[in-house]
């Protein structure tokens, strides 16, 4: 991936990374609810999302969150910046955590989640299936994970997101998790795809 994309959307940083939020916060709204959506949030469920970017999904989750707790990590200081504007209240009032950290060097949380969730995030991470892995010792037994993603490359096909979608459903049953389904949404230009996963009550 070229440093110009890395730095519009992997892990934005000045000015461009400026203008990759607002491009993400402006063409991902529609991905960003179709995701809360499958994972099906409770009012006092704690939840982990990975890359938070600037915060779309916060703002979903926090509306419904009354007793639980939303807690998202991102590299990008650009993209912090944003998402605490956008969930300001919820952050003053409890119930949105954002915090300056990427996957690799995930911090140590004082709660186990009961989802856990990234949007096209995981094709920046490295080794994904162990840092799915480690994802899985923060979900509480039966805890559900879904992993989204939106092929944007150049020629990309909705027959490309299917197999990224394969590949992802693979990447978690590698990693532990059961009952894995795959879930695919038609949007424009190329479908959307999410692997969702079930972490085992018996144990690792």
């Amino acid at each position: 991936m070229s440093r110009f994309l890395m730095n519009l959307f992997g892990r934005p940083s000045g000015f461009l990374g400026n203008i990759g939020g607002r491009i993400m916060a402006a063409t991902n709204k529609e991905i960003n609810e179709w995701t809360v959506s499958l994972l099906d949030i409770r009012s006092n469920d704690t939840v982990l999302e990975i890359g938070f970017g600037p915060g779309i999904a916060a703002e979903k989750i926090s509306s419904i969150i009354k007793e639980g707790m939303f807690v998202g990590i991102d590299p990008s200081e650009v993209m912090l910046s944003q998402a605490q504007k956008r969930n300001e209240a919820a952050i003053r009032e409890g119930r949105v955590k954002l915090q300056l950290a990427a996957i690799e060097d995930i911090p140590v949380f004082n709660e186990t989640f009961d989802k856990i969730f990234s949007i096209n995030s995981i094709i920046f991470w490295e080794q994904p299936i162990e840092r799915l892995k480690e994802l899985r010792n923060l979900l509480k037994p039966n805890g559900l994970i879904a992993i989204t993603l939106q092929p944007r490359s150049k020629g990309a096909t909705n027959e490309m997101a299917r197999q990224e979608g394969e590949k992802l459903v693979q990447y978690l049953k590698a990693a532990g998790f059961t009952s894995i389904r795959l879930e695919v949404k038609k949007m424009k230009p190329v479908s959307a795809v999410c692997a969702i996963g079930v972490n085992p009550s018996s144990g690792k």
